[in-house]
């Protein structure tokens, strides 16, 4: 159920919709779970986006520290207000010192917010950061494996405010949002950490030099060699799979993987993105959320190949009706397989007075794994909480109370945040695993995580942003099912080491600090 207003969250969206139907203001924005305090529990960033024209006036982000069974908005005095015309939130430790610092993109210069004991100072300057393009959704890696994290991220279109387009039906005078196609695509950007605080742009020498439309990011090692590849998604035009050649070099290999795409050949307008082992084969698959009457493609990773499974799984035409955004991977019932949400919303917001079949705000969606590559549709079940519709854009998943499975913040454009308080998912048993680096980044950002309980084998990689603009906990939930213990928890640092722990019980979070 919706629990925000009860907790104490009271955020309104703000994207100063205007006659002129200028694209920004249909695209943001994100969420951000994270601990920004060191206290233990799970707060959380939203992201507010303003006008175009006015400015923010009193439209700033809020940052929401959890205080138990309250939230209390602390934006202002915590030093994180935000800037120009804002879209994600990008949490995660890129000074290794601890605690985790906000990266948000932006309709204009990005903000790096570092993190000093709750308080943050704004250090883009320093570090060398502040790109002045559209920018979307970012995620932070291990590019080099060198201990710290590098910064991936991607930008949509070259929009100029003084630049208008018209776009719309002349036979009803009726106006709405362009699509990107109007406008000249963008390049992503690749930030080296330096270390000392400092990033460098290494796009072109690492070879993200691809123009496209990019909205969504994940990054994980998809092919099993050790280093982190990455993952876009671009509206209409094809989606980009870097593979990590070691040191930071990526090749380009969509079209050979085949998760360019469709799987009839064709572009499609992708949005949001998450990796995940939804069929607990010990490697990472995708789920590419993509517009309406367009199949949300279900990339199942067969080594060096990605055959989209999406309607074999039961995905394809659950999903054909909904224009997707934020998306992720996730054991909602702690069964010990991974399920699947997917935030959804149209782009116009006059949809409905020239196409009767689709509305502007849509149901989000929740899928069951139920094993054997099958999902079944259970919203429906899900309770109130998904049983109004959303203009749905970024969401993110954290434990913020502690129960023992995973709540949902869900954004909506122009409209109030959802919390969505799972309330039955702790029925089975569960295990978080937060990862301390040392010799790896501090976050473990990279670290794969293999858990053996009974006759599940589960298998998670630690992530930092991923969906649409937004960032997950980052400590790892494994369901057990009716397993009061897991037999082994194995982790694969970034740094090569490995560890090892047995007969670990059920029902807590495990800190596990890396050994050589």
């Amino acid at each position: 159920m919706d629990v925000a207003a009860q907790v104490g969250i009271h955020f309104v969206h703000h994207n100063g919709p205007s006659p002129e139907k200028r694209m920004p203001e249909t695209d943001g924005s994100g969420a951000a779970f994270f601990d920004c305090d060191g206290d233990g529990d799970l707060d959380l960033y939203l992201v507010d986006s303003g006008d175009l024209v006015k400015g923010r006036e009193d439209h700033w982000n809020h940052l929401y520290r959890n205080e138990g069974r309250h939230f209390a908005e602390v934006a202002a005095a915590a030093g994180v207000p935000g800037g120009a015309y804002g879209m994600g939130a990008l949490a995660g430790d890129y000074d290794n010192d601890g605690d985790q610092d906000l990266y948000l993109t932006n309709l204009g210069p990005d903000i790096l917010y570092r993190n000093e004991g709750g308080h943050f100072t704004d250090q883009t300057a320093r570090a060398g950061l502040g790109s002045p393009l559209w920018g979307s959704s970012a995620a932070y890696l291990d590019c080099d494996n060198d201990g710290d994290l590098d910064l991936f991220v991607v930008n949509y279109v070259d929009f100029k405010l003084e630049e208008p387009h018209w776009c719309g039906r002349r036979d009803m005078n009726l106006r709405f949002y362009c699509d990107p196609r109007q406008y000249r695509p963008s390049h992503n950007l690749l930030y080296r950490n330096n270390g000392g605080g400092t990033f460098t742009d290494v796009s072109r020498e690492a070879g993200i030099i691809h123009q496209g439309n990019g909205l969504g990011v994940v990054c994980g090692d998809w092919d099993g060699d050790g280093d982190q590849d990455v993952y876009v998604t671009n509206d209409l035009t094809p989606n980009w799979h870097y593979q990590n050649q070691g040191k930071g070099r990526f090749d380009e290999i969509g079209l050979i993987a085949g998760t360019a795409l469709s799987s009839d050949g064709a572009m499609q307008a992708g949005m949001g993105v998450d990796a995940g082992d939804y069929d607990n084969d010990g490697d990472l698959d995708f789920f590419v959320a993509n517009f309406q009457l367009e199949n949300k493609n279900l990339y199942r990773n067969d080594g060096s190949y990605f055959p989209d499974v999406s309607f074999k799984s039961g995905l394809g035409e659950a999903t054909l009706n909904y224009l997707s955004f934020g998306t992720f991977f996730f054991d909602c019932d702690n069964d010990g397989w991974q399920d699947l949400f997917v935030a959804n919303g149209h782009v116009h917001d006059n949809i409905e007075v020239y196409d009767k079949l689709a509305t502007y705000a849509q149901q989000a969606q929740i899928f069951h794994n139920e094993g054997k590559g099958r999902f079944v549709e259970q919203t429906a079940a899900a309770g109130p909480g998904l049983a109004v519709p959303y203009v749905g854009r970024g969401a993110a998943y954290g434990d913020y109370d502690q129960d023992g499975d995973l709540d949902i913040a869900l954004m909506s454009s122009g409209r109030a945040t959802a919390l969505l308080r799972n309330e039955g998912g702790n029925t089975g048993h569960w295990l978080q695993v937060q990862l301390v680096g040392k010799q790896s980044n501090r976050d473990g950002v990279g670290a794969k995580v293999y858990v053996q309980a009974g006759q599940l084998r589960l298998f998670q990689q630690v992530k930092a942003g991923s969906g649409y603009q937004s960032t997950n906990q980052q400590a790892l939930h494994f369901g057990l099912g009716q397993h009061a213990q897991a037999a082994r928890v194995e982790v694969h640092w970034p740094s090569g080491a490995v560890q090892v722990v047995q007969q670990v019980p059920a029902d807590q979070v495990l800190r596990l600090e890396e050994t050589p």
